[in-house]
């Protein structure tokens, strides 16, 4: 039996509308995804609830106002006392260290108020082998979230305040120390780095105002990636592989705090090998033919499966499926990242047109590829057997 892309684009198009956590979309979406692992052959069917909220969404906005004020603060501070700038440049540590740790956590954050928190869950169903020798768990979200700006602004804007205040913060602290040891005063200096800080902490303080809706189709994000992951459960359901065992896992809360993935890994990351389980994860794919593979993300760089990252490009090149690899330095997270963070072997697979439309109106039908959506079947089913026959 072949693997039948028109029937994942049919699955894309069912989940092609707005389904943010707490919304009625959620619900119609969870229903959608019950009957397709249905339609896919599965009676068992596993449903994991858990708690979810706003909570990250909200405290990183908040965040960037204090970071802002801060550096314009520490330019401002340097006119006065080199000690003032560095009780600041602490405390501006301090504050974005605290950004970085809601990004990165392993945990769930709720809110102290429970009606604001929400109860949704995680979707999944399992192909066992009797002799497997390793485990692939192919893994898409089903919610979707619209905000102000696309998510490719966002990643500018967070990528610029980032990496500028992290230059601010080291100029200030090596200027300040020259400072205090020997005295100087260069005016024009410090009237350009007050002029950056202040263009730095107006760009950061944008994202205060990207607040979440539920406007966006989310037919790229992430429906096309559902659609995919209950196509290969349908094909290899009829087509097993003796040394892998499967689990087909359709996530939820990904857009509020990956908060799906890390639910499950807190149930289940004891329960696999981190050297013979192999997380594949499908997030904006069905752009376009040519399929992204992000193999390394965040500041410092982490680099995530090579040898997962390899089988894709090289199987990429024996089909004709034109691929290239990526780094993500910050400003867009997927599931995949606790993922390896945990330790275990994972790989993100995107395509083209990139961010520009998600998180938008425009996420819609119109961007995804019957074309597109069947090559990433074919790569996986090529990746699949090869990493079968390694177990052999």
């Amino acid at each position: 039996m072949a693997v039948n892309g028109d029937n994942a684009y049919r699955i894309t198009e069912r989940l092609a509308f707005p389904r943010l956590i707490g919304s009625e979309g959620e619900k119609k979406a969870n229903e959608v995804v019950l009957d397709e692992f249905r339609k896919a052959g599965y009676e068992s069917i596993h449903r994991e609830k858990f708690k979810t909220s706003f909570y990250n969404w909200i405290a990183i906005r908040l965040l960037f106002l204090p970071i802002g004020l801060f550096l314009v603060l520490l330019a401002i501070s340097f006119y006065i006392n080199p000690w003032i700038t560095l009780i600041l440049f602490i405390i501006n540590v301090f504050v974005a260290s605290r950004v970085l740790g809601m990004a990165t956590t392993s945990e769930i954050k709720l809110m102290r108020n429970e009606e604001k928190n929400y109860e949704t869950e995680n979707i999944y169903v399992k192909l066992k082998n009797g002799d497997s020798k390793g485990t692939i768990v192919f893994m898409a979200h089903w919610d979707s979230k619209s905000q102000l700006f696309s998510s490719s602004m966002r990643i500018i804007i967070i990528i610029i305040a980032a990496l500028g205040a992290i230059i601010i913060l080291l100029l200030y602290l090596i200027l300040s120390i020259i400072q205090i040891f020997l005295p100087y005063q260069i005016p024009i200096l410090n009237h350009i780095l007050l002029g950056i800080s202040i263009t730095v902490s107006i760009i950061g303080i944008l994202n205060f105002f990207n607040k979440t809706g539920n406007d966006s189709p989310g037919a790229y994000d992430n429906a096309a990636g559902v659609g995919v992951v209950i196509e290969l459960a349908r094909y290899f359901k009829n087509n097993s592989l003796n040394n892998l065992d499967f689990i087909f896992l359709s996530t939820s809360s990904e857009e509020l705090n990956l908060g799906g993935v890390k639910s499950f890994l807190h149930h289940h990351k004891d329960k696999y090998d981190k050297e013979s389980t192999y997380f594949i994860n499908f997030d904006l794919i069905g752009g376009t033919d040519f399929i992204r593979i992000i193999t390394s993300f965040g500041i410092p760089r982490k680099v995530s499966s090579k040898k997962l990252n390899e089988l894709f490009l090289n199987s990429a090149k024996e089909l004709n499926i034109k691929a290239k690899d990526i780094y993500l330095p910050t400003g867009a997270w997927s599931d995949y990242m606790p993922v390896v963070q945990e330790g275990f072997e994972a790989c993100w697979i995107a395509s083209q047109p990139g961010l520009k439309l998600v998180h938008t109106k425009k996420d819609d039908m119109s961007i995804v590829s019957k074309d597109s959506i069947k090559n990433t079947l074919n790569l996986c089913v090529e990746v699949v057997k090869k990493l079968n026959n390694e177990f052999s």
